[in-house]
């Protein structure tokens, strides 16, 4: 039945998601998983092909749950000052963020080697953006932010991001995890002119 081939799907995902936390990209196997989620390792391949492929699955569910908390809240008519401070703190408590940071790193630097992952980075690096510049937008023609060029904004402060969640993820004492939102945020006021009060600083 589709619910039930649904079902183990969603299993496949979400065991696969808690291998990564607990072993890392590189020590991700398919009879883990499988053991994991209750199914065999031939039904895991039915289902996704190969590894790699239910790896890339998983990315994107993960990705997915944090925009359809995002989506919940643009669909409550927030201004773009929440939503703002929202795409910071919708990553979860620090323990989390790490994971999910160090799960990006390992992206990358396999990204370098595969085309495949390349691209399927590039695909979410892209969405979020996409999300980030339409806050920006918002937020101008509320009167929030003042932005001559969006485009160059949203590359600003995406890049920055990462470079933050790298430095925190690698333990950098001047840039603790539970600090990384306000110091984004206190940089996005920087280059969206806007007060930041308004974003709770």
């Amino acid at each position: 039945m589709a619910g039930d081939a649904e079902s183990r799907r969603q299993r496949i995902i979400d065991a696969t998601l808690d291998v990564i936390r607990d072993h890392g990209l590189a020590g991700t196997r398919t009879h883990e998983i499988a053991r994991r989620a209750g199914v065999s390792s031939g039904l895991l391949l039915y289902h996704f092909g190969t590894l790699d492929g239910v790896i890339a699955a998983a990315m994107e569910e993960s990705e997915d749950r944090y925009y359809r908390g995002l989506e919940s809240e643009e669909a409550a008519g927030r201004p773009a000052v929440e939503r703002l401070r929202l795409l910071v703190e919708r990553s979860g408590d620090a323990s989390s963020v790490i994971s999910a940071w160090t799960l990006w790193m390992e992206f990358w630097v396999r990204a370098l080697r595969d085309p495949a992952t390349a691209r399927l980075c590039a695909t979410l690096e892209a969405r979020w953006r996409a999300v980030l510049r339409d806050v920006i937008e918002q937020g101008v023609r509320e009167g929030a932010f003042r932005a001559a060029d969006p485009a160059v904004a949203v590359v600003r402060l995406a890049t920055l991001l990462d470079g933050l969640s790298v430095a925190a993820t690698l333990g950098d004492r001047d840039v603790r995890v539970e600090a990384v939102p306000n110091l984004w945020l206190g940089a996005a006021a920087l280059e969206l002119g806007c007060d930041p009060g308004l974003l709770g600083l």
